[in-house]
């Protein structure tokens, strides 16, 4: 079938293991299984979707071969039990009724990177320093934990062989409990699995060996392991060289190559602002230097996954939050239906900001995942006339699956610009997926036959509302703009306004006032044109809410890109020099050819109120209730939209 991917739609092997295509889903956490630990419902249809979508092969999320290793998975009773076998089974049978292969992927736990969720001692190689308390120490395993890890890891192999999985991977990356005894900087110990590279390599081996006896010489065997740690102390691109080449001679079939641990923690998952297919560049250099099959994974998009495979640098392409976004993404890709992908954005909002709640995960902008059994987009039996107000992506959504699910919809937009704040959001050329999804909610609306009226502001008395049979606010929030003297001023343009109307910005030295994710983020954009540019921020730090796997990547291309930060410094007045702040040093004026006033969002709330007196089952959703981020909106629209019966 011809394809403008036709490198991502080749036929692929690993070892005799043949995929139609080499599209390969990402093993991620979705916390959804059953409480003991055993496959889920839940769980279950989250990866029958994915298969049904078109992957070549699925990756499970690491299924732990024991619960004695980390205090906080000691719920996790199947480990190490046939009842884990059988939910694998059915596992794997889903996965391959739906025409995929599957993987399971085998782990025994995060050790020193464990999640805070238990007030137990963490377990490490050695006794170092848990990561989320570095004030505690980590005990160090003794020798018959790990010859008992081994044995369970062997077991393991052996149940994934009988539930017929057609792969296991051995998870040892991201400084988790493997890579920790594999690393110096965590491994001190002085016994047979520490000190010289073949004692800190031997449970890792000794696990292989234990694996290959039980799966035979025909089942491959993957490894999953950072190129480099890209921290100081962690281990180089040259020693994981190294690495790979010792298991390829011991018989690994292929190897999972991405980067980082958790100490500067950016590469877990990786945002946006570390561009597409972020992690490839590494995985190429472990490929040309060990000549090994390479899966990979990152921020993928299907372009530059295309690019990655057409240009030698990996093999495979691994998707994991593009998947959770559209579980059939590839066989969109496939048929040509492009513009129905729905495309990630990277936010890790959802997907990885659930996970440190001890959460069961799904996506900001697909609500369906991992609850595909709750959340179906049924056709109604009972047609209404729905009203959406607002043309955000809270009303977007709201549209969409209202008019999905067979109601008849109009959305209205005071403005001539469908896209909310998403339109000076998207603007950043590092935020180009946020203007991809306003793209696909357009597309969406228009092929489900909402109508559309733009330059249409609707209040409690519009008509519009009277002949509604159901009602949708979603209007957004408005920019937060404090009584500063002088805020008003030509030289002081409102973040929002800057993006949509970069002729506003003047001269080169440019003031940012506010360093929360917006205003740090129009410095980056503007650092990338080559301006000089200074944040200056009221609080001790900037963006200190945001999610540590966002915030770090942001804060070092902040510093990359020589933004000076002014933290713990008022904003007093804005003059046609600059600013004049006070900050830890005094009073002192800021010169800047134009200042940028980023100080947050407020509801746009005025007419609500009204409204919902007037029509009492008003749903009210987005910034309107509340200023929050785009999954809020988008998650509020979906449900407003789908509880509509």
């Amino acid at each position: 079938m011809p394809t403008k991917y036709p490198h991502l739609f080749s036929y692929g092997k690993i070892g005799k293991l043949a995929l139609k295509n080499r599209i390969v889903m990402s093993p991620m956490g979705t916390f959804s299984e059953n409480h003991d630990g055993s496959v889920s419902s839940n769980q279950l249809e989250y990866f029958r979707a994915r298969a049904r979508g078109g992957v070549g092969m699925v990756i499970t999320e690491v299924q732990y071969v024991t619960n004695k290793t980390d205090p906080w998975i000691n719920y996790i009773t199947t480990a190490d039990t046939d009842e884990q076998m059988k939910g694998w089974a059915t596992l794997v049978e889903a996965i391959h009724a739906e025409g995929a292969k599957c993987c399971i992927q085998l782990g025994c736990g995060l050790g020193r990177n464990a999640f805070p969720f238990s007030d137990d001692q963490m377990v490490c190689a050695s006794e170092v320093p848990s990561f989320y308390f570095p004030d505690r120490l980590c005990r160090a395993f003794t020798v018959d934990e790990i010859h008992d890890m081994v044995g369970c890891f062997t077991r393991a192999a052996a149940r994934a062989k009988l539930a017929e999985a057609d792969a296991v991977e051995i998870h040892a990356h991201s400084g988790y409990i493997l890579d920790q005894f594999i690393t110096p900087v965590w491994n001190k110990r002085t016994d047979e699995y520490g000190g010289c590279f073949e004692n800190r390599m031997r449970i890792v081996r000794e696990i292989y060996e234990g694996i290959r006896s039980q799966v035979g010489p025909d089942m491959p065997i993957l490894m999953r392991m950072a190129a480099t740690h890209d921290f100081e102390g962690g281990r180089t691109l040259e020693e994981s060289i190294r690495v790979v080449n010792y298991m390829k001679e011991l018989g690994v079939d292929a190897f999972d190559i991405d980067v980082g641990a958790y100490e500067e923690k950016q590469w877990i998952c990786p945002s946006i602002y570390q561009g597409d297919s972020c992690m490839a560049d590494y995985a190429q250099k472990i490929k040309e230097a060990c000549g090994v099959i390479v899966l990979n994974s990152g921020t993928h998009t299907p372009a530059s996954a295309e690019k990655a495979i057409a240009d030698g640098k990996i093999d495979f392409a691994m998707f994991g939050r593009a998947l959770i976004a559209d579980p059939d993404m590839p066989n969109k890709l496939l048929d040509g239906q492009e513009e129905d992908i729905r495309p990630c954005l990277f936010c890790n909002q959802i997907c990885v900001g659930r996970l440190y709640m001890n959460r069961s995960i799904s996506c900001a902008i697909n609500p369906q995942a991992v609850h595909e059994l709750e959340y179906p987009l049924k056709k109604t039996a009972h047609p209404r006339k729905i009203a959406v107000v607002g043309g955000g992506p809270g009303g977007l959504e709201a549209a969409r699956v209202a008019a999905a699910i067979g109601h008849d919809v109009t959305l209205y937009e005071k403005g001539d610009k469908l896209g909310g704040q998403l339109l000076a959001a998207s603007v950043p050329s590092f935020k180009k997926h946020l203007h991809e999804f306003v793209e696909y909610e357009k597309t969406q609306i228009a092929k489900n036959g909402v109508k559309v009226v733009l330059n249409k502001e609707i209040g409690p008395d519009s008509p519009e509302l009277a002949e509604a049979d159901r009602i949708i606010l979603a209007l957004g929030a408005v920019p937060s703009i404090p009584p500063i003297p002088g805020i008003h001023n030509e030289n002081v343009v409102e973040v929002c306004q800057s993006h949509l109307h970069p002729e506003l910005v003047k001269g080169e030295r440019i003031v940012v006032a506010g360093g929360g994710v917006s205003g740090c983020e129009a410095a980056l954009d503007l650092a990338y044109e080559g301006k000089d540019v200074t944040i200056v921020e009221m609080l001790p730090e900037l963006c200190p809410t945001a999610l540590l796997d966002n915030r770090n990547p942001l804060m070092f291309r902040l510093r990359d890109n020589h933004i000076k930060e002014l933290t713990s410094t008022k904003i007093k007045a804005f003059t046609e020099a600059g600013v004049l702040a006070e900050g830890p040093d005094g009073e002192k004026t800021i010169p800047a050819d134009t200042v940028i006033v980023s100080f947050g969002m407020k509801p746009n709330n005025g007419p609500v109120e009204e409204i919902c007196k007037k029509y009492p089952t008003t749903a009210v959703v987005g910034d309107c209730t509340g200023v929050g981020q785009v999954g809020e909106a988008v998650r509020g629209g979906f449900f407003a939209a789908w509880c509509i019966h």
